[in-house]
Protein backbone atom coordinates (compact mmCIF):
# COMPACT_ATOMS: atom_id res chain seq x y z
CA UNK A 1 0.00 0.00 0.00
CA UNK A 2 0.94 3.41 -1.24
CA UNK A 3 1.78 5.98 2.01
CA UNK A 4 -0.34 8.50 1.23
CA UNK A 5 -3.63 6.19 0.97
CA UNK A 6 -4.25 7.63 4.80
CA UNK A 7 -6.96 8.84 6.12
CA UNK A 8 -5.20 12.15 6.06
CA UNK A 9 -4.13 12.28 2.17
CA UNK A 10 -3.88 15.22 0.77
CA UNK A 11 -7.16 16.16 -1.20
CA UNK A 12 -7.67 19.19 -3.51
CA UNK A 13 -11.47 20.63 -4.18
CA UNK A 14 -12.19 21.00 -7.89
CA UNK A 15 -13.95 23.76 -8.69
CA UNK A 16 -16.15 21.64 -11.07
CA UNK A 17 -17.90 20.43 -7.73
CA UNK A 18 -19.11 23.17 -6.81
CA UNK A 19 -19.17 25.38 -9.79
CA UNK A 20 -22.28 27.63 -8.40
CA UNK A 21 -19.64 28.84 -5.85
CA UNK A 22 -17.30 31.88 -6.37
CA UNK A 23 -13.64 30.93 -6.32
CA UNK A 24 -13.85 32.78 -2.84
CA UNK A 25 -16.54 30.54 -1.78
CA UNK A 26 -14.88 27.49 -3.01
CA UNK A 27 -11.87 28.33 -1.23
CA UNK A 28 -13.65 28.63 2.10
CA UNK A 29 -15.42 25.23 1.31
CA UNK A 30 -12.18 23.85 0.82
CA UNK A 31 -10.79 25.76 4.38
CA UNK A 32 -14.16 24.13 6.22
CA UNK A 33 -13.78 20.56 5.01
CA UNK A 34 -9.77 20.34 5.95
CA UNK A 35 -9.03 20.37 2.18
CA UNK A 36 -5.19 21.09 2.12
CA UNK A 37 -6.17 22.22 -1.90
CA UNK A 38 -8.39 23.64 -4.14
CA UNK A 39 -8.20 23.56 -8.56
CA UNK A 40 -9.23 27.25 -10.33
CA UNK A 41 -9.99 28.49 -13.35
CA UNK A 42 -7.43 30.76 -14.64
CA UNK A 43 -7.51 30.34 -18.45
CA UNK A 44 -11.04 29.72 -20.02
CA UNK A 45 -11.60 29.71 -23.94
CA UNK A 46 -14.16 32.39 -24.75
CA UNK A 47 -17.04 30.01 -25.89
CA UNK A 48 -16.56 28.33 -22.33
CA UNK A 49 -16.65 32.02 -19.98
CA UNK A 50 -20.00 31.95 -18.76
CA UNK A 51 -19.82 28.21 -17.42
CA UNK A 52 -16.48 28.56 -15.50
CA UNK A 53 -15.50 31.39 -13.13
CA UNK A 54 -11.69 32.32 -13.69
CA UNK A 55 -9.69 33.71 -11.67
CA UNK A 56 -7.72 36.60 -13.34
CA UNK A 57 -4.56 39.22 -12.65
CA UNK A 58 -6.89 41.44 -10.52
CA UNK A 59 -8.60 38.92 -8.18
CA UNK A 60 -5.00 37.92 -6.82
CA UNK A 61 -4.57 39.77 -3.72
CA UNK A 62 -7.98 38.90 -2.67
CA UNK A 63 -7.96 35.53 -3.92
CA UNK A 64 -4.46 35.32 -1.54
CA UNK A 65 -5.83 36.34 1.08
CA UNK A 66 -8.19 33.93 0.99
CA UNK A 67 -5.80 31.03 0.63
CA UNK A 68 -3.96 31.87 3.56
CA UNK A 69 -7.14 32.59 5.29
CA UNK A 70 -8.32 29.07 4.82
CA UNK A 71 -5.39 27.32 5.26
CA UNK A 72 -5.21 26.05 2.11
CA UNK A 73 -3.13 26.59 -1.63
CA UNK A 74 -3.60 26.11 -5.43
CA UNK A 75 -2.54 23.33 -6.59
CA UNK A 76 -4.37 22.78 -10.42
CA UNK A 77 -4.99 25.38 -12.68
CA UNK A 78 -7.12 25.08 -15.80
CA UNK A 79 -7.48 24.86 -18.68
CA UNK A 80 -5.35 24.97 -21.69
CA UNK A 81 -6.20 23.36 -24.86
CA UNK A 82 -3.00 22.45 -27.23
CA UNK A 83 -4.69 22.58 -30.83
CA UNK A 84 -1.99 23.94 -32.54
CA UNK A 85 -3.14 27.64 -32.40
CA UNK A 86 -1.93 28.88 -29.34
CA UNK A 87 -3.00 32.15 -27.57
CA UNK A 88 0.08 32.64 -26.15
CA UNK A 89 -0.43 35.79 -24.70
CA UNK A 90 -3.39 34.41 -22.99
CA UNK A 91 -1.90 31.21 -21.99
CA UNK A 92 1.30 33.12 -20.27
CA UNK A 93 -1.13 35.50 -18.92
CA UNK A 94 -2.78 32.52 -16.96
CA UNK A 95 0.17 30.52 -16.35
CA UNK A 96 1.48 33.95 -14.31
CA UNK A 97 -1.89 34.18 -11.92
CA UNK A 98 -1.04 30.47 -10.79
CA UNK A 99 2.36 31.62 -10.27
CA UNK A 100 1.67 33.99 -8.30
CA UNK A 101 -1.21 32.17 -6.21
CA UNK A 102 0.89 29.06 -5.48
CA UNK A 103 -0.12 26.81 -8.60
CA UNK A 104 2.19 23.99 -9.36
CA UNK A 105 0.14 22.24 -12.07
CA UNK A 106 -1.69 22.81 -14.53
CA UNK A 107 -4.07 21.15 -16.88
CA UNK A 108 -3.96 20.53 -20.72
CA UNK A 109 -6.26 19.01 -23.60
CA UNK A 110 -4.92 18.07 -27.13
CA UNK A 111 -7.85 19.11 -29.77
CA UNK A 112 -7.46 17.98 -33.30
CA UNK A 113 -3.94 16.77 -33.72
CA UNK A 114 -2.43 14.17 -34.61
CA UNK A 115 0.28 12.37 -32.53
CA UNK A 116 3.59 14.12 -34.04
CA UNK A 117 2.09 17.77 -33.65
CA UNK A 118 0.45 16.65 -30.20
CA UNK A 119 4.07 15.99 -29.06
CA UNK A 120 5.53 18.84 -30.68
CA UNK A 121 2.96 21.55 -28.79
CA UNK A 122 3.28 19.58 -25.77
CA UNK A 123 7.11 20.23 -25.60
CA UNK A 124 6.25 23.90 -26.50
CA UNK A 125 4.08 24.74 -24.04
CA UNK A 126 6.06 22.29 -21.39
CA UNK A 127 9.02 24.73 -22.15
CA UNK A 128 6.82 27.68 -21.53
CA UNK A 129 5.69 26.65 -18.49
CA UNK A 130 8.74 25.84 -16.87
CA UNK A 131 9.58 29.63 -16.04
CA UNK A 132 6.71 29.90 -13.60
CA UNK A 133 7.39 26.64 -12.01
CA UNK A 134 4.23 25.13 -13.39
CA UNK A 135 3.98 21.22 -14.48
CA UNK A 136 1.26 20.74 -17.02
CA UNK A 137 -0.64 17.75 -16.58
CA UNK A 138 -2.04 15.88 -20.49
CA UNK A 139 -5.79 15.05 -18.79
CA UNK A 140 -7.14 12.57 -21.59
CA UNK A 141 -10.91 12.50 -21.99
CA UNK A 142 -13.43 11.45 -24.58
CA UNK A 143 -13.84 15.05 -26.02
CA UNK A 144 -10.41 15.46 -27.02
CA UNK A 145 -7.45 13.97 -29.37
CA UNK A 146 -6.39 11.89 -26.66
CA UNK A 147 -9.14 10.00 -25.28
CA UNK A 148 -7.24 7.35 -22.95
CA UNK A 149 -4.96 6.63 -20.26
CA UNK A 150 -2.51 4.16 -22.29
CA UNK A 151 -2.55 7.02 -25.66
CA UNK A 152 -1.83 10.15 -22.74
CA UNK A 153 0.99 7.46 -21.29
CA UNK A 154 2.85 7.08 -24.82
CA UNK A 155 2.22 10.77 -25.63
CA UNK A 156 4.19 11.64 -22.29
CA UNK A 157 7.06 9.53 -22.75
CA UNK A 158 7.44 11.05 -26.50
CA UNK A 159 7.73 14.39 -25.12
CA UNK A 160 10.33 13.63 -22.60
CA UNK A 161 9.97 16.70 -20.67
CA UNK A 162 10.42 16.37 -16.80
CA UNK A 163 7.54 18.99 -16.80
CA UNK A 164 5.10 16.95 -17.85
CA UNK A 165 2.94 14.64 -16.08
CA UNK A 166 -0.62 12.91 -16.56
CA UNK A 167 -3.99 14.28 -15.29
CA UNK A 168 -5.72 10.95 -14.47
CA UNK A 169 -9.89 11.27 -14.19
CA UNK A 170 -11.73 8.36 -13.07
CA UNK A 171 -14.71 8.97 -14.62
CA UNK A 172 -12.76 9.20 -17.96
CA UNK A 173 -10.97 6.29 -17.63
CA UNK A 174 -14.01 4.21 -17.84
CA UNK A 175 -15.44 5.81 -20.37
CA UNK A 176 -12.94 5.36 -22.34
CA UNK A 177 -12.76 2.09 -21.98
CA UNK A 178 -9.57 1.91 -20.19
CA UNK A 179 -8.81 -0.46 -17.36
CA UNK A 180 -7.47 -0.76 -13.76
CA UNK A 181 -4.03 -2.17 -15.67
CA UNK A 182 -3.29 1.23 -17.44
CA UNK A 183 -3.28 2.69 -14.23
CA UNK A 184 -0.88 0.32 -13.06
CA UNK A 185 0.89 1.15 -16.44
CA UNK A 186 1.25 4.88 -15.95
CA UNK A 187 1.42 4.84 -12.19
CA UNK A 188 4.94 7.44 -12.53
CA UNK A 189 2.92 9.41 -14.46
CA UNK A 190 0.17 10.19 -13.31
CA UNK A 191 0.32 14.07 -11.11
CA UNK A 192 -2.83 14.44 -9.68
CA UNK A 193 -5.98 11.63 -9.33
CA UNK A 194 -9.61 12.84 -10.01
CA UNK A 195 -12.25 11.28 -8.09
CA UNK A 196 -15.76 10.46 -8.56
CA UNK A 197 -17.93 7.48 -9.70
CA UNK A 198 -20.51 6.34 -11.64
CA UNK A 199 -22.07 3.32 -13.80
CA UNK A 200 -19.61 1.45 -15.79
CA UNK A 201 -22.11 2.45 -18.74
CA UNK A 202 -24.00 5.17 -19.76
CA UNK A 203 -25.48 6.65 -23.06
CA UNK A 204 -23.28 8.53 -25.43
CA UNK A 205 -25.82 11.60 -25.29
CA UNK A 206 -25.27 11.93 -21.66
CA UNK A 207 -21.57 11.58 -21.44
CA UNK A 208 -21.04 15.85 -21.35
CA UNK A 209 -23.97 16.26 -18.86
CA UNK A 210 -22.56 13.24 -16.83
CA UNK A 211 -18.80 15.08 -17.57
CA UNK A 212 -19.49 18.67 -16.48
CA UNK A 213 -22.92 18.55 -14.37
CA UNK A 214 -23.68 15.41 -12.75
CA UNK A 215 -21.21 12.72 -11.43
CA UNK A 216 -21.34 10.02 -8.90
CA UNK A 217 -20.46 10.14 -4.90
CA UNK A 218 -17.31 8.40 -4.55
CA UNK A 219 -18.36 4.98 -3.71
CA UNK A 220 -21.83 4.80 -5.19
CA UNK A 221 -21.41 3.45 -8.17
CA UNK A 222 -19.01 1.10 -9.94
CA UNK A 223 -15.53 2.62 -10.88
CA UNK A 224 -12.61 0.95 -9.72
CA UNK A 225 -11.48 3.08 -7.04
CA UNK A 226 -10.41 0.53 -4.80
CA UNK A 227 -8.03 -1.22 -7.31
CA UNK A 228 -6.89 1.82 -8.89
CA UNK A 229 -5.90 4.34 -5.61
CA UNK A 230 -3.87 2.10 -4.33
CA UNK A 231 -1.68 1.93 -7.64
CA UNK A 232 -0.73 5.35 -7.38
CA UNK A 233 2.47 6.45 -6.17
CA UNK A 234 3.17 7.76 -2.68
CA UNK A 235 2.25 11.68 -2.77
CA UNK A 236 0.13 11.53 -5.48
CA UNK A 237 -3.06 14.98 -4.95
CA UNK A 238 -6.79 13.50 -5.08
CA UNK A 239 -8.67 15.99 -6.73
CA UNK A 240 -12.10 15.50 -6.10
CA UNK A 241 -14.16 16.41 -8.77
CA UNK A 242 -17.77 16.10 -8.28
CA UNK A 243 -20.74 18.22 -9.68
CA UNK A 244 -23.96 17.42 -8.24
CA UNK A 245 -26.71 19.58 -10.41
CA UNK A 246 -29.41 17.84 -9.07
CA UNK A 247 -28.38 18.15 -5.47
CA UNK A 248 -28.06 21.59 -6.51
CA UNK A 249 -31.60 22.14 -8.02
CA UNK A 250 -33.00 20.48 -4.76
CA UNK A 251 -31.71 23.05 -2.80
CA UNK A 252 -28.55 21.27 -0.94
CA UNK A 253 -26.17 23.80 -0.41
CA UNK A 254 -22.82 24.11 -2.21
CA UNK A 255 -20.71 23.54 0.99
CA UNK A 256 -23.27 19.95 1.98
CA UNK A 257 -22.37 19.08 -1.94
CA UNK A 258 -18.79 19.00 -1.26
CA UNK A 259 -18.65 17.51 2.33
CA UNK A 260 -20.23 14.43 0.71
CA UNK A 261 -17.90 14.28 -2.17
CA UNK A 262 -14.68 15.01 0.24
CA UNK A 263 -16.07 12.73 3.16
CA UNK A 264 -16.77 9.71 0.82
CA UNK A 265 -12.99 10.14 -0.84
CA UNK A 266 -11.89 10.22 3.01
CA UNK A 267 -13.88 7.14 3.92
CA UNK A 268 -12.72 5.21 0.89
CA UNK A 269 -8.90 5.72 1.74
CA UNK A 270 -9.20 4.69 5.15
CA UNK A 271 -11.04 2.13 4.45
CA UNK A 272 -8.12 1.55 1.90
CA UNK A 273 -5.21 1.76 5.02
CA UNK A 274 -7.91 -0.43 6.82
CA UNK A 275 -7.54 -3.24 4.41
CA UNK A 276 -3.95 -3.15 3.86
CA UNK A 277 -3.52 -2.90 8.03
CA UNK A 278 -5.33 -6.12 7.89
CA UNK A 279 -3.08 -8.21 5.61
Amino acid sequence: MNDFLLADASLSLHHLTVLDATPLELIEIAGTLRCDHVCLFTHVPEEGRQMFPSVGRADIPVVREALDRAGVSLCNIEFFPIDGKPDYSAFEEALAVGQALGATKATVHVHGLDDDEAVRWLRDFCDRAAPFGIVPGLEPNAFSAVRSVAHAAALIRRVKRDNLAMVCDALHLVRSGGTVADVADASTLIGYFQICDGPLEIADGDRWHEAILERGIPGTGAFPLREALPLLQPGTVIDVEVPQKAARKAGVTGLERARRAVDATRSILASLDQKDASL
